[in-house]
């Protein structure tokens, strides 16, 4: 006769379930990353080089040009914007378990702040989580938190941003990222890679105290 889990099982089981399935999606952004960065690369060679035929010249120009300035830049920071995507929804998933799981009346939503000070807050005054936050981790998600701003609401100008010296700060500790002469950020490949490898490395740290508070039953 088969076992029922316990309710710590079953929710041992949960955490490390979104776990893997946030590790697989960083993994499928960086193979998308990968493969999309490659294309642009071998296209934008063949273009440059005149291997490819059958359009006008004008139409040619700008091709040209699109593959070799503008693709690239628009792919990486699709995938900055699409990282903190994944991050706010798996901090979703997160508080909305603890709360769940332990009957707590307060949600992180309930809190008062932006996402990532809800969840701080959360952490550690419902939660009392063992998360460090004055750690170098924290300092680079809140980093990538306020890029993703500043590329959905500023086009990526550092001008005129109420969080201009968090950015420039991290900009400082993580050379993949760059500001322009003009003071717009710019974004490596590498500095995508940067930002998928931070979230991947959180989550699983906020997760090791959800198995702290849920141990391993095997």
């Amino acid at each position: 006769m088969t076992r029922k889990f316990t309710g710590l099982e079953k929710a041992y089981i949960n955490f490390f379930g979104n776990s893997a399935d946030f590790g697989g999606q960083v993994d499928e952004l960086k193979s998308y990353l990968n493969q999309i960065h490659k294309f642009i690369e071998v296209t934008n060679f063949h273009f440059q080089n005149d291997q490819i035929k059958g359009y006008d010249n004008d139409t040619l120009e700008n091709l040209k040009y699109h593959y070799e300035y503008i693709h690239g830049d628009i792919l990486r920071k699709s995938i900055i914007i699409s990282t903190i995507i994944l991050l706010e929804s798996g901090i979703d998933i997160y508080c909305k378990d603890f709360q769940r799981l332990q009957n707590l009346k307060i949600g992180y939503k309930d809190l008062k702040g932006d996402l990532l000070d809800r969840f701080k807050n959360y952490s550690l005054k419902i939660l009392n989580s063992s998360f460090n936050f004055n750690s170098r981790l924290w300092q680079d998600i809140s980093g990538l938190y306020e890029i993703r701003n500043c590329l959905v609401h500023n086009n990526g100008s550092l001008e005129n941003f109420g969080k201009r010296k968090v950015i420039e700060v991290f900009i400082k500790r993580n050379s993949a990222f760059k500001i322009t002469d003009n003071n717009f950020i710019e974004i490596t490949q590498q500095a995508c890679i940067f930002g998928l490898d931070t979230i991947d490395v959180f989550y699983t740290e906020i997760t090791q105290f959800a198995f702290e508070t849920y141990p391993n039953f095997r």
